[in-house]
């Protein structure tokens, strides 16, 4: 719930934000101001801002930041779990560059253990998986010759089963392949109008824990539209 509410937040804060001072957010600024969800809401506004601001003036705002938390290893773990803002599908501040610099300070920094931080450094590699322009990755099909809708899903979980149906019979997909990749474990699903891979590698390429998402292939192979939440 704490991880919903910090990206209604940055979805909030994204329409209105002032970005040019963001290299300088966080000077003079206490990483815990009054409570917790005080403290989220200040990380909700500075994700948002980072989210839209110029590269470099958001990756110093990130060092700056990383350089406060270490002065704390119990802050270090609570802003840690929190830099998913910039990762999840349904964040709006997702940046595969700030959710990068997260992952090196948090593997740099020598707060977390390397157990600790193997979970974001694997989150990172599944971010640079079928970007927009990239070829397509999917394992267990190596031709795209039409423009293919891929659909990911846990198949253990319900929500993705009823992806199938909603984005099976929605009129914009007529006419385009559908490829479902089955993940984890649960039956075979059989709604029809969809090709179905249950690849033994697939969590190699893909998050179970963000499913269902999906992503269009164009007819030469790369990516049309990046990873899109289906719920």
């Amino acid at each position: 719930m704490r991880r919903l509410s910090l990206y209604i937040l940055c979805l909030a804060l994204l329409s209105g934000c002032q970005t040019g001072n963001v290299a300088s957010f966080w000077d003079g600024r206490s990483v815990v101001v009054e409570d917790i969800a005080a403290s989220e809401e200040q990380f909700a506004e500075f994700a948002s801002a980072a989210a839209k601001a110029q590269p470099q003036d958001a990756l110093h705002a990130m060092d700056v930041l990383f350089d406060k938390l270490k002065e704390d290893p119990v802050d270090y773990f609570i802003y840690a779990e929190w830099m998913d803002a910039f990762y999840d599908i349904l964040s709006p501040c997702r940046s595969a560059l700030l959710y990068g610099k997260a992952v090196e300070r948090l593997v740099s920094d020598g707060i977390l253990t390397d157990n600790e931080y193997a979970h974001f450094q694997k989150r990172l590699e599944w971010m640079q998986f079928n970007t927009e322009g990239s070829p397509a990755m999917v394992p267990g099909c190596s031709r795209f010759d039409a423009r293919t809708l891929v659909l990911v899903l846990d198949l253990g979980c319900p929500s993705c089963r009823e992806a199938l149906e909603k984005l099976g019979s929605a009129p914009e997909w007529n006419g385009v392949r559908k490829i479902a990749v089955g993940l984890g474990n649960g039956p075979q699903p059989s709604v029809s109008g969809w090709e179905y891979l249950f690849p033994e590698n697939g969590t190699s390429c893909f998050d179970i824990h963000t499913s269902p998402i999906y992503f269009v292939v164009a007819p030469d192979g790369t990516v049309e539209k990046g990873y899109t939440s289906a719920l």
